[in-house]
């Protein structure tokens, strides 16, 4: 005797020859991924340059202070994304608190977020600020400094952008979903209901 719960085999076939026919979603992600890196890092590299090309020491540091700033927060940011837990925001959702919703896209989107903000941002910064320095290190040099300031200033650089970001995926994995929804807060700002 036939069990009732189990459908035909014709009934299974359809079935089966629907889900062959669905267009598989392809994971293209990589290639944006690709693309947006080199539009940042080309943007990021070209400002740094013509900012140390012919500016004053100072404001080669305060572009390196800089980037090494955005390098640590982006990467919390990405570490929280990935740590945090969706409930809290589906619940705030629910009650309408603004930012609510802008928070649940960015935690779904807990992969895409950190390896934009960790990956792509992060990393661009860590790698211009050191390029920036090496630059900083050639004029000095150039203008009668030791070697050793130089090679110290560039370790300096190294020594601060690791030692923040430690810092801050401590901090992040702590208090992910307050950063989260500081993120969303600010950027539900710019985002049109």
């Amino acid at each position: 005797m036939k069990n009732k719960c189990e459908p035909s085999s014709s009934k299974q076939k359809k079935e089966d020859d629907k889900q062959l026919k669905k267009p598989q979603k392809r994971n293209t992600w990589f290639v944006k991924a690709l693309f947006l890196t080199l539009i940042l890092s080309f943007t990021f590299s070209l400002i740094s340059e013509l900012v140390i090309g012919n500016a004053p020491l100072a404001v080669a540091y305060l572009l390196i202070v800089l980037l090494v700033v955005i390098a640590v927060v982006t990467d919390m940011i990405g570490t929280a994304a990935a740590a945090c837990d969706i409930e809290p925001f589906l619940a705030m959702s629910a009650r309408k608190v603004k930012g609510s919703k802008m928070a649940v896209r960015l935690a779904k989107n807990a992969e895409k977020v950190s390896s934009v903000c960790a990956d792509i941002i992060g990393d661009i910064c860590g790698i211009v600020s050191g390029a920036c320095g090496s630059a900083i290190v050639v004029k000095q040099f150039v203008d009668g400094t030791s070697i050793f300031v130089s090679v110290l200033f560039s370790a300096v650089i190294a020594a601060i952008t690791v030692s923040g970001k430690a810092f801050g995926k401590t901090y992040a994995m702590t208090n992910s979903n307050k950063i989260i929804f500081a993120v969303a807060r600010v950027l539900s700002v710019f985002k049109k209901n």
